[in-house]
């Protein structure tokens, strides 16, 4: 295995530290995306009891600008905010009409009211409420500025929000729709979103979602109603994992499956539904509408008797004496077909204990909130369910639930955002994660500085082991490597020892050694420089290994080197130490003598520049013909470099005093003389390096 150097080392550890900071970054991003998401708005209730079919919690909103105050309704099942016009008192009303509907609003003193004119002839359409149900009422259509909550209260503004004035009676309050479900009037090319939807596109909430519970007025001296944009209030139910899709009829969305609806007192309990149904879940209008044989069962178990003129169950102060007596709980089981679950919503008698006034009736009457279905499509659980249910809808994953209100006394209000999507745990279903309680609590992400300190701790422990790794292993082997390598390259580049010379003093440490021996030879291996003879022309000479072999040399006409001649007293100079010889030992160290040229004697020059003084000179005869050779060659020595360039066809020769080495190289055939001092005895010794 091949240990790594310190740099890779390096690299790989700033590899994985911005690998880690990118994923710290990303996770800082999504902390900080969850931190900075808009929170769920909390709209406060109006503090009044509103309606003359009961005593419901209201909700204040501001309308037009300057703003007109109007108290509403909460409706789960429309996707507009209907007001109440002037209109809708007239002279046979009360004289406090207009604040007994949750107050008017005046269209003509509203500078940003615009009215609708996708139909040029009018703008009155069918109010978007209880169609199914039997109801009529129509509304004039507009847009204008909505403001959530009481002035002053710091809700926000949404511009330009579809408006439905009212006349009609069939809602004694107006509306606020909570549907995310925009309108159409000429066609579905151009849709206007709702007050839900824009205040989710703007970023005022972080999801398209809501929580929402009537509130009552027996229950712990009243108990307000609670409507969360946005998010839900966990103190106010009770803790379930149960969700529902929505309907895949998308204006009967909250749709759920009532498997059974029990009557229980201390001395009894009575089945009060002959079989499962689907109801709807609309807080529009307070009544219950079930099968006609079901309202028979409640008719026998209440002692109720319908009222055909009014349409209703009207109770007399003896009936509700007995009923108030009996207490009896009224139970209904939502299940869940899907995923074979159920849950159970209680409602006490006093949930059903409603005051009826005008115009519902002349004078004020108890009555009894069942109403008879014709049909399943009116199947439908309104909004005195809603007393002692808290409804959570989640647009964005298109599920809701339905939870028994919580009745804690002095219960601490704890608001829980519900995430979008793209934001919250993969395993988040229903209303955020999931619909109740601790699991909520997955929502809630991270903080920013434990994963920041988690990383930088993690670098840091990395970084320490792999110094104690590197320092302790590889470093050792390393230095050891590294020893036996430098070794190895010395035992493979030290030079061949040249041959000792027995006439060399052995404690001479400044004696250079000749490259050639100087004893008298019997074998001439170069001819004088004196003889008019060509030895290329003779076949070859001997060299000085014995054997034959062709010269690759410009004419020898130049004198017989004084190291063939036997000549040793001369002063040789090589690296910086001067020996005293008999005679000189190289031939450019010879008394300057004449050379023989094509032109006649010429003054005797060194013979290679790099043995001249440092600049370099022009050799003579560079540009004349080698007499023994066809093809003429040329010879060049650059200043710059101090190098001696000869060349023919025939060969060419090198010379560089910064390699010190001379090249003869033939066509077929070549010869390296190499010389270069020794580091060891400052020595210049020759070999021959075949090709």
């Amino acid at each position: 295995m091949r240990l790594k150097s310190p740099p890779e080392i390096l690299v790989a550890q700033l590899v994985f530290l911005a690998a880690q900071c990118v994923s710290a970054k990303t996770a800082t991003e999504i902390v900080d995306k969850r931190e900075t998401a808009p929170s769920p708005i909390v709209i406060a209730p109006s503090q009044n009891w509103d309606g003359n079919d009961g005593s419901w919690s209201s909700f204040p909103f501001q309308v037009g600008n300057p703003a007109q105050n109007v108290r509403l309704f909460v409706a789960t099942a429309s996707h507009q905010t209907v007001v109440v016009l002037p209109e809708g008192c007239i002279a046979s009303d009360p004289s406090n009409c207009a604040d007994l509907r949750g107050g008017e609003y005046h269209t003509n003193a509203s500078s940003t009211w615009f009215k609708n004119t996708a139909n040029l002839t009018t703008n009155i359409y069918p109010l978007q409420m209880g169609q199914q149900l039997g109801y009529t009422g129509r509304a004039a259509l507009g847009s204008d500025d909505i403001t959530l909550g009481w002035q002053g209260a710091g809700g926000p503004t949404v511009k330009n929000q579809t408006v439905a004035g009212i006349a009609t009676k069939d809602t004694y309050l107006g509306l606020f729709g909570l549907t995310p479900r925009a309108s159409n009037f000429t066609s579905f090319n151009n849709p206007i979103p709702s007050l839900v939807q824009n205040l989710k596109s703007q970023s005022l909430i972080p999801s398209l979602s809501w929580a929402y519970t009537a509130g009552n007025q027996y229950r712990l001296s009243q108990v307000l109603g609670s409507l969360t944009l946005g998010g839900y209030d966990r103190s106010r139910f009770v803790a379930h994992d149960i969700t529902w899709g929505f309907n895949s009829q998308d204006i009967r969305d909250l749709t759920v499956q009532i498997t059974s609806i029990t009557s229980s007192t201390k001395s009894s309990e009575a089945s009060l539904l002959p079989s499962s149904i689907p109801a709807f879940l609309d807080s529009s209008l307070p009544y219950i509408w079930l099968p006609q044989e079901a309202c028979a069962l409640f008719e026998k178990a209440f002692n109720l008797t319908w009222d055909t003129k009014t349409e209703l169950y009207l109770l007399t102060d003896s009936q509700h004496k007995a009923l108030a007596s009996q207490n009896p709980n009224i139970t209904f089981t939502l299940g869940n077909l899907t995923e074979g679950v159920a849950v159970n919503i209680t409602l006490p008698y006093a949930a059903f204990d409603l005051m009826a006034k005008a115009p519902l009736v002349s004078n004020a009457t108890r009555y009894f909130p069942l109403k008879r279905a014709d049909n399943f499509t009116q199947y439908t659980l309104g909004r005195t369910f809603f007393q002692e249910a808290y409804v959570i809808a989640d647009y964005d994953r298109g599920n809701f639930s339905v939870s028994q209100c919580s009745w804690v006394p002095n219960a601490q209000q704890d608001i829980v955002a519900i995430a979008a999507p793209s934001t919250s745990s993969p395993s988040s279903t229903g209303n955020g994660t999931t619909t109740t309680g601790d699991k909520s609590k997955s929502s809630t992400s991270v903080p920013a500085g434990a994963v920041v300190g988690g990383v930088v701790g993690g670098v840091a422990v990395l970084a320490a082991v792999s110094f104690l790794i590197y320092h302790f292993c590889i470093k050792p082997r390393r230095r050891k490597a590294e020893a036996a390598a430098a070794a190895t390259v010395a035992v493979e580049e030290k030079p061949p020892t040249p041959p000792q010379d027995p006439e060399a003093p052995s404690d001479d440490p400044t004696y250079v050694k000749p490259e050639l021996d100087t004893q008298p030879i019997t074998t001439r291996w170069e001819m004088e420089g004196g003889k008019n003879v060509h030895p290329e022309r003779e076949g070859g000479v001997a060299e000085v290994d014995g054997h034959s072999a062709q010269v690759h040399e410009l004419p020898a006409r130049e004198e017989v080197a004084a190291e063939l001649m036997g000549q040793r007293d001369i002063a040789v100079e090589m690296a910086g130490s001067t020996h005293q010889e008999r005679n000189p030992r190289f031939s450019w160290q010879n008394t300057p003598v004449e050379m023989h040229s094509s032109r006649g004697r010429i003054p005797a020059t060194p013979r290679w520049s790099w043995v001249t003084s440092p600049g370099g000179d022009t050799l003579y005869g560079s540009s004349e013909k080698d007499p023994s050779s066809p093809q003429s060659g040329s010879a060049t020595l650059s200043p710059q470099s101090g190098s001696a360039t000869l060349s023919s066809q025939s060969g060419s020769a090198i010379l560089s005093p910064q390699s010190g080495s001379r090249t003869l190289s033939p066509h077929s055939d070549s010869e390296t003389a190499v010389s270069e001092p020794s580091p060891q005895s400052s020595r210049a010794w020759m070999r021959r390096v075949p090709e």
